[in-house]
């Protein structure tokens, strides 16, 4: 792969990511105040941990496949974790889009980013994450 085409890919990586991964950040240093409320007894604060942590699984997944497309001979994550974390992250996603879109319409293509981010990142990667252990990507 050439430099242009990965800093293409790095590049779009940071702006479909950079709205989400704010609100993330955002979620992990409020994260005592989220405990605190898991042991008051608030129901709505397991939501708010459930983002949290499917977020971070989900971020984790999207870094993954990043790395597995810059560097398709370097081992990585096996494809059926892989597929659980990307999974996570587009649950995560689409709750904080939903959540988010009914708050204010302006601001929905900045957290839906990352959900077409990621799934461009899978298309590249569909090889792997079909199953098989060597990855195959050829531009």
């Amino acid at each position: 792969m050439n430099k242009l085409k990965r800093f293409a890919y790095i590049i779009e990586f940071m702006i479909g990511f950079a709205p989400l991964l704010l609100l993330l950040i955002l979620g992990v240093v409020f994260s005592p105040v989220i405990f605190v409320g898991l042991f008051s007894g608030e129901l709505t604060v397991l939501l708010y941990a459930t983002l949290v942590l499917f977020g971070l699984c989900g971020f984790w997944g999207a870094i993954s496949l990043l790395v597995l497309t810059l560097h398709p001979e370097r081992e990585n994550t096996k494809p059926k974790r892989l597929k659980v974390y990307v999974a996570l992250g587009v649950i995560s996603s689409a709750i904080a889009s939903y959540s988010v879109g009914g708050t204010n319409i302006y601001l929905l293509p900045f957290i839906i980013a990352p959900l077409f981010v990621t799934l461009h990142f899978v298309y590249v990667q569909r090889r792997y994450l079909a199953g098989s252990t060597a990855n195959t990507y050829e531009p």
